[in-house]
């Protein structure tokens, strides 16, 4: 493990805090408002934006729109609108404009029906781990909250997640928990030792004391994104696991309520980047909907 006087960080942790940035449920605070009363091929749902000269431009996230094959769903499409937990400001700004074009759009949150979150408001996160390596990415890396920056208060806006008491309920059904998934990642780190592209501890700690920390450690990050293809297989058991092929299935069932409605044409589902795995083949089971095309958005910027 490498310290300073500001960061303690290793690369099981690093790995960790991947996880939880692209895969891990976002948790409302007890305190926010509330109202009253499988395995696709070769596809990708991050990436690295690169130049001529292989130099990272940003991180990226996609947005996979796929389209209905049977009856009137033939006329409705459905976009899988992939998000980083933190990211640049301008990243969720962009989001936020792009939300305004769609009649509904399904959104994560481990919270309890009613729940709001105010644009702009502190949000605290409900479990330690995922609120240790959040925060501490934050600080590192110099970037934003998810639920700091989105508008999640727009009337198209619809709640489809768990509640914290059916999360919690499936997870220990499961024998399930976040340490575990914790020591998974170690598992993983070693396994992606010595592999091509893998960042080493050198310069991992030249990233720690640089000048430009906050660039190289990003970048770094960045790449361990793009080179973690097996990063659902850290999170799951050999029958999925509650935090996405469970939270996955209560997303899309929420999405056939919502194609009953014969006025909602374009609808999107924003979930973390990493749930699209097993969604979008679930899309295709379920639902019998294909992939027509994608869209990237810059997540991070990574130029010098």
């Amino acid at each position: 493990m490498y310290k300073s006087s500001k960061i303690t960080f290793s690369k099981p942790l690093l790995l960790m805090a991947l996880v939880l940035a692209v895969c891990s449920a976002n948790f409302a605070d007890e305190t926010v408002k509330k109202k009253p009363p499988a395995k696709t091929q070769n596809r990708s749902y991050v990436r690295i934006d690169r130049d001529d000269n292989k130099q990272a431009l940003a991180l990226q996230t996609s947005v996979v729109k796929m389209r209905g094959t049977k009856g009137t769903q033939r006329k409705v499409q459905v976009d899988l609108i992939g998000a980083i937990h933190i990211g640049e400001k301008e990243y969720y700004a962009q989001l936020n404009e792009l939300f305004e074009d769609y009649d509904v759009v399904l959104y994560e949150l481990v919270a309890p029906e009613g729940t709001v979150i105010e644009k702009g408001h502190k949000q605290g996160i409900s479990l330690d781990v995922v609120s240790g390596s959040q925060s501490g990415m934050q600080k590192i890396l110099g970037l934003t909250h998810q639920l700091e920056q989105i508008d999640y208060t727009v009337d198209n806006f619809v709640h489809a997640d768990m509640s914290p008491g059916e999360f919690s309920k499936q997870m220990k059904e499961r024998d399930e928990s976040f340490m575990k998934m914790y020591f998974r990642s170690i598992g993983q780190g070693l396994a992606m030792q010595g592999t091509p592209g893998q960042t080493s501890d050198f310069s991992l700690l030249v990233a720690l004391f640089s000048k430009d920390r906050e660039r190289k450690i990003k970048t770094i990050m960045a790449q361990q994104f793009e080179q973690m293809d097996g990063l659902p297989d850290v999170m799951s058991g050999p029958e999925g696991s509650t935090i996405i092929h469970l939270r996955n299935d209560k997303a899309l069932d929420v999405l056939e309520t919502q194609l009953k409605d014969s006025s909602k044409k374009k609808i999107g589902i924003f979930y973390g980047a990493g749930h699209f795995d097993d969604m979008e083949e679930k899309m295709m089971e379920r639902f019998r909907f294909k992939r027509t095309g994608e869209e990237w958005l810059d997540a991070w910027n990574l130029r010098e």
